[in-house]
């Protein structure tokens, strides 16, 4: 019985490692670290216009939200912003900073994400570096790329 429990689990961890590779929040990491954040992810499911994050909502205790499978729209004040589609990740600023939520994400048809809590992912980045740096490296190519829409 423990044999096929660990067999199980690890084809689970092969199937979210194959995912993560297309996020591209984690795109330059390697098999290994991938698996390290594949072992804290769980699979969360959200049927069309269900809300997966709540504008002004604690991120303390929030999630980061990779996309599998589905599309999902994030809405400030109700107008949308952003679309978010297969390897697209939504969440990560409140999960890093603990700061509310700055916008609502609604799923726009059946959306299967991989989920990591802002705990875990806070223990990933104090452990392994090689995360923390590729986290760091997508975030600041979003921020570059919002400063040129602005030009």
């Amino acid at each position: 019985r423990d044999e096929v429990v660990r067999e199980f689990a690890m084809k689970v961890d092969r199937e979210v490692v194959a995912a993560l590779k297309k996020v591209s929040l984690f795109k330059a990491l390697d098999e290994a670290s991938l698996a390290r954040i594949a072992q804290q992810m769980m699979a969360y499911h959200f049927a069309e216009g269900v809300s997966v994050i709540d504008e002004e909502a604690s991120g303390k205790f929030g999630r980061l939200y990779s996309v599998v499978s589905g599309t999902a729209e994030a809405r400030v004040h109700g107008e949308a912003i952003a679309t978010f589609g297969p390897g697209d990740s939504f969440g990560e600023m409140s999960v890093l900073d603990g700061q509310p939520r700055s916008a609502s994400v609604v799923a726009t048809s059946d959306l299967e994400t991989l989920g990591l809590s802002s705990w875990n992912m806070r223990a990933l980045l104090r452990e392994e570096p090689e995360i923390a740096l590729s986290v760091i490296v997508e975030l600041v190519g979003r921020l570059r790329a919002a400063d040129h829409e602005l030009d």
